[in-house]
């Protein structure tokens, strides 16, 4: 199957708008399926308040049918669309690779190497070129009728090429004649347009812009000058790889870099020749807040790096502490930035939450974040309503799917839950919720891959063995935010007092397990349940829980978690250099959870680990 890689490819394509355009074509998908969600959910509400109007008359039969009617009939069109939708975007995406193979394999032959060619190509050109292939198709086959949503991508951005006064030849040729132009000059010429004469008034506002932010005066000057004086692609560069920005300036800075005009187009950033032509690898401190950073201000609500985070800064002026610390803060918690993805996606700033620091090995450092935070899986799995969030979820998804950069999550469920859980019936009805929110575009939708799992573990017990404590199994995901791999853990639970854990538990044996899948498969980032309690459970505000069973089974999680730290630290596994990033582990305490029991939590860890 081609198709991972070509879109690993795709998503790593240093073409301007490439990227943009999954990142928005995935969103308009899921505003679709969103939308039809939202009517059908409002129509059963009415249905429902008319028959409680009619309840007492005795007629509300009729209601009930409709209601039935309405959900099997809603089940019914989210497959359908989803259906449509996974098979136009596998197909897109497939020609889509093939032109950008094309016009990369084209330039490489050239004899004039311009090593910075490759980022002016116009990706929005190659993407209009694909979606008109299509469109011949369409004629040809009328049962492959194109979607709005992909249309809507089109229409986008040829008038945005209109609007800028670029010429579209419409072959992918003229793209190889500019490639190979002998006077690449002129291109840029083209491409320039008049130079502001006034540019250092200008640049002198894009560096306070910058410094506002909380950087020096040089690194925004640098990453101004290595981005093409692009406000939001230097503060990107700045958020994402400042080691490049600190790597100029200990060579010289800006003085030392020779001046670049002005462009209308996409800018573009100084790369050497293998840096232009490879595939990206994604980094662990990578944060791709760049969804919409090549698409011009055509609309309102269009989003970009340097607005998002001034719009968050202006949030916080008002408070005591120095609105860059704030926003810092901010960034690491919603974003992970620097606790690779951390899950802290959905998590509101008021909530109980702190992070650690630890290296573990003897002759190979490993270091692990730990979060400590006050949440569930139910609210880490929730989508954003705000459309630049939730395009920035799916931006960060997208790049880290096919990489050493994945993410995890721990999802308990009973044996009595097995029968109806691929149906959502039973346990983490949320989480199959959040699945059928948007199209599952890589892997199986998640009630394909618990069938094929049934197969192994029938509900019955009857032709093979049933689930047991401690067992697991295993989920892919690209529809979900942040979140790429689910482990679903059995524990065997009737109450806190009759399913006490010890060191010999199934449940530990299967958290062992689960931590070394983890680290032998490059998952740098899982959540789990701090207290392995069933999420219907609420042990803080019941005030018959004994909080010392509760203490000492967070203890034998963290002891758990610990050793299986210092054994994967241990083994023998060849070093490479994803050994250098940080891996993060988060504990989650029930949303009940009072300060007081939070800080209770905090200093068990804290002496556990021996964290700074």
């Amino acid at each position: 199957d081609i198709f991972p890689k070509a879109y690993h490819t795709l998503v790593h394509s240093p073409v301007p708008s490439i990227f943009d355009t999954f990142v928005q074509l995935e969103h308009n998908y899921k505003q679709v399926l969103k939308d039809l969600i939202s009517t059908r959910e409002k129509k059963i509400s009415d249905i429902n308040e008319l028959a409680k109007e009619v309840e007492e008359s005795g007629n509300s039969f009729r209601q009930l049918e409709e209601v039935e009617f309405y959900k099997v009939t809603l089940i019914s069109e989210l497959e359908e669309i989803q259906r449509k939708q996974k098979k136009e975007y596998c197909n897109f995406v497939l020609k889509l690779y093939e032109k950008h193979q094309r016009l990369l394999a084209q330039q490489q032959q050239c004899s004039t190497m311009d090593v910075n060619m490759v980022f002016r190509l116009d990706g929005k050109e190659i993407v209009s070129e694909v979606i008109s292939e299509m469109k011949k198709e369409e004629k040809e086959n009328s049962n492959d009728k194109l979607s709005k949503e992909l249309l809507k991508l089109d229409n986008q951005y040829t008038n945005g090429s209109k609007s800028v006064g670029r010429s579209r030849n419409g072959s992918i040729s003229s793209l190889a004649d500019v490639v190979c132009s002998p006077t690449p000059n002129n291109f840029d010429e083209k491409l320039t347009g008049n130079v502001n004469e006034n540019g250092n008034e200008d640049d002198s506002h894009l560096i306070v812009k910058i410094t506002d932010l909380g950087f020096t005066e040089e690194q925004a000057k640098t990453a101004l000058m290595m981005t093409h004086r692009n406000l939001d692609q230097a503060v990107e560069l700045l958020l994402e790889k400042p080691e490049k920005v600190d790597a100029q300036i200990a060579n010289g800075g800006a003085s030392n870099m020779p001046q670049i005009p002005r462009r209308a187009s996409t800018p573009i950033v100084n790369q050497t020749p293998q840096q232009t032509l490879r595939r990206t690898k994604s980094n662990g401190r990578q944060l791709q807040l760049t969804a919409m950073q090549n698409q011009k201000q055509e609309k309102k609500g269009t989003w970009s790096p340097m607005m998002f985070l001034q719009q968050q800064k202006n949030n916080m002026s008002s408070q005591n502490n120095s609105s860059v610390r704030k926003l810092s803060i901010w960034f690491k918690e919603n974003f992970g930035s620097e606790e690779g993805n951390g899950n802290g996606n959905n998590i509101d700033d008021s909530r109980l939450v702190e992070s650690f620091t630890i290296s573990l090995g003897n002759q190979v450092k490993v270091t692990h974040n730990l979060r400590l935070l006050v949440s569930d899986m139910d609210e880490l799995l929730k989508s954003s309503n705000d459309p630049a969030r939730n395009m920035a979820y799916i931006a960060q998804t997208a790049a880290d799917l096919y990489s050493q950069n994945l993410t995890a999550i721990i999802l308990l469920l009973t044996p009595k839950d097995w029968p109806q859980y691929k149906l959502g019936k039973s346990a983490n009805k949320e989480f199959f919720e959040r699945c059928k929110e948007s199209t599952e575009f890589h892997f199986d939708e998640v009630e394909t891959q618990l069938k094929a799992i049934e197969k192994d573990y029938p509900i019955d017990g009857s032709d093979g063995p049933s689930l047991r404590e401690g067992d697991f199994f295993i989920t892919r995901h690209s529809n979900l935010p942040l979140v790429h791999v689910v482990f679903h853990l059995v524990i065997d639970f009737e109450s806190i007092q009759e399913s006490e854990l010890t060191n010999r538990s199934r449940v530990i044996d299967g958290l062992r397990n689960i931590l070394r899948t983890v680290n032998r498969f490059d998952i740098t980032t899982i959540s789990l349940p701090f207290l392995m309690l069933p999420s219907n459970v609420d042990a803080f505000s019941d005030s018959n829980f004994d909080e010392k069973l509760l203490y000492r089974r967070g203890e034998l999680i963290l002891k758990c978690t610990k050793g299986s730290m210092i054994d994967n630290s241990r083994s023998s596994k060849h070093v490479t250099e994803k050994e250098n990033d940080t891996k993060t582990v988060s504990f989650l305490l029930p949303k009940t959870a009072n300060e007081q029991q939070f800080h209770e939590f905090r200093d068990l860890l804290t002496m556990i680990f021996r964290a700074s």
